[in-house]
């Protein structure tokens, strides 16, 4: 029964992550994918990827991503995306696959969550034999681009320990907000994002999330660049624009909410309906009491 906001935000974080021992079904399914495509490539590595190996991954949402290392010579040069992406296609023809948006994997469907996405991918070392980066599939360009997904992991992970506990649980949260609002950004943008706004110790939740909006603005307005390419570059103009409109809405919201708990106000129940309107009816209703689930 939340009455204040934190009790709200707690029980909208359990809402809506992972609680399950999904590892163990990641490590099942990425080794099943790699036995099904052994027969037909020659597999030099396989890992998982993406936001559930990385901890910030929605309930029932997120795919998991599992990067196939395949021999360059026998399987990818002189072959473009498009005809690498079909290539495994086919090699899971008896089974119920898709393509990815933006057309960088193939999806392996399951009957119970997670799917998994499937990247194939070729690796370019340095000189010592140690790997620089990975080269993905984009299938709507038609071209490879560079990635260095442990870098993600390792910046995501040294944020944690810098931030604590709440930058992941903002995270997610934030990640849940965008699903709300048409998806206008993607998982990996808002990953990127906060690693750019969030410093120091994250107390507050109802703040920092407010936090979030309101510096991020100016770095949604123009092209942002990490790592190895731009990470919003699939945003196109009218995109952008509506990504804009929904961070200049929840800049105003959230400020709205924050202050009526905690300015001389002090309403809760205003506060948490305010919130409820920026995160859905994922966050809970002032005084709702939660079901207790059966075991």
């Amino acid at each position: 029964m939340p009455n204040t906001v934190d009790a709200a935000f707690e029980q909208f974080h359990e809402a809506i992550s992972l609680v399950a021992d999904y590892r163990t079904t990641a490590k099942a399914r990425r080794e099943r994918v790699v036995r099904l495509l052994s027969s037909t490539f020659e597999v030099e590595d396989a890992f998982g990827a993406g936001s559930i190996p990385r901890l910030t991954a929605l309930k029932g949402d997120a795919a998991l991503d599992v990067m196939v290392v395949l021999n360059y010579s026998k399987h990818i040069r002189d072959r473009t995306p498009t005809q690498v992406l079909d290539s495994v296609r086919e090699a899971l023809a008896a089974y119920r696959t898709g393509t990815r948006r933006h057309g960088q994997a193939v999806t392996l469907y399951y009957e119970c969550w997670p799917n998994v996405d499937i990247v194939p991918v070729s690796r370019t070392l340095h000189a010592d034999g140690t790997v620089s980066h990975y080269n993905l599939p984009e299938s709507g360009s038609d071209t490879w681009i560079p990635s260095r997904p442990d870098a993600l992991a390792s910046a995501v992970e040294a944020k944690t320990a810098e931030c604590g506990a709440n930058f992941r649980r903002i995270v997610r949260m934030l990640k849940h907000w965008s699903r709300t609002h048409s998806d206008c950004l993607t998982s990996y943008h808002i990953e990127v994002l906060a690693l750019h706004v969030f410093n120091g110790r994250l107390d507050s939740v109802a703040w920092h999330v407010h936090e979030f909006f309101h510096e991020a603005r100016r770095l949604l307005a123009g092209p942002l660049w990490y790592d190895t390419g731009y990470v919003d570059d699939y945003l196109g103009r009218a995109d952008r624009l509506r990504a804009l409109a929904q961070v200049d809405l929840a800049i105003g919201k959230s400020r709205d909410a924050w202050f009526r708990a905690y300015a001389p106000n002090d309403d809760h129940r205003g506060a948490i309906e305010a919130w409820r309107q920026l995160f859905g009816n994922r966050f809970p209703a002032y005084g709702l009491v939660r079901a207790v689930r059966s075991t």
